[in-house]
């Protein structure tokens, strides 16, 4: 009998993306404060523009149309583990605050930024539709819109060129300490502004010291061990060798 455990890491999502971060509309959160919401199955927008008529100007015949105003709406559909630990807002962080947003009397907004092909929307929207489908399995669905709360705040942007990952290395690259103390591990990916900085963390012998997805190491018994962080973008590693005394 194999034994194999399950690998729930892999639900994460990265080809359909909405971040999201809590802030006021005056100060726009800096990239180390978006979140992506959950894995997403599906993404849209609709800018809805309203029109009057005009009759003015018809010496061509055709009736003029002039845009007064748009009710610009992203909508957004997902899915989640119920016990996810992923670094992501998450589907219950994300109930809880419209939840309490809207027992302390306040409109439940949030910074919402999404890539839509060759463009990048951003915005403070207020979220005017909420609503999951948890059955009686492990994955939780969730369909969320939002609209805008402050016009001033709503930007599209062309989306730049992704930025390769070149190489990666691991602060600090060498450590040492007793059986239960730990270190916390950085990954240091060039260039600086790469685009895709994500990646995953192993141990070369966990019975030795383990490391947690955030790069957190836990010495367990005496030797050594290598923790290695794998870029998702190239698959570049970095090594930081961890020595575990009595």
């Amino acid at each position: 009998m194999q034994g194999c455990s399950t690998d729930n890491s892999k639900l994460f999502g990265r080809a359909v993306v909405l971040e999201v971060a809590l802030g006021c509309p005056d100060t726009i959160p800096a990239e180390s404060e978006r979140q992506a919401l959950m894995a997403g199955t599906s993404k849209g927008f609709d800018f809805s523009p309203n029109t009057v008529t005009s009759d003015a100007d018809d010496t061509k015949g055709y009736v003029e149309n002039i845009v007064t105003n748009s009710d610009f709406t992203i909508s957004f559909e997902g899915e989640v583990r119920k016990r996810d630990k992923l670094d992501q807002f998450g589907v219950g962080n994300f109930v809880k605050y419209y939840n309490d947003e809207v027992k302390a009397g306040r409109q439940p907004t949030i910074w919402v930024f999404m890539d839509y092909g060759p463009v990048t929307f951003a915005g403070y929207m207020v979220i005017t539709a909420l609503s999951s489908d948890g059955g009686s399995n492990d994955i939780v669905t969730l369909t969320t819109e939002f609209k805008v709360a402050d016009s001033d705040t709503v930007d599209v942007q062309l989306t730049p060129d992704d930025v390769a990952v070149a190489s990666v290395t691991i602060t600090p690259a060498t450590s040492s300490g007793a059986v239960g103390s730990t270190v916390q591990l950085t990954p240091n990916v060039q260039p600086a502004d790469a685009t895709i900085k994500t990646g995953a963390w192993t141990s070369s012998d966990a019975t030795k010291a383990t490391v947690s997805s955030t790069g957190l190491v836990t010495r367990v018994a005496v030797g050594t061990a290598t923790m290695t962080f794998t870029t998702t973008d190239g698959a570049k590693t970095g090594t930081s060798a961890i020595t575990v005394t009595a």
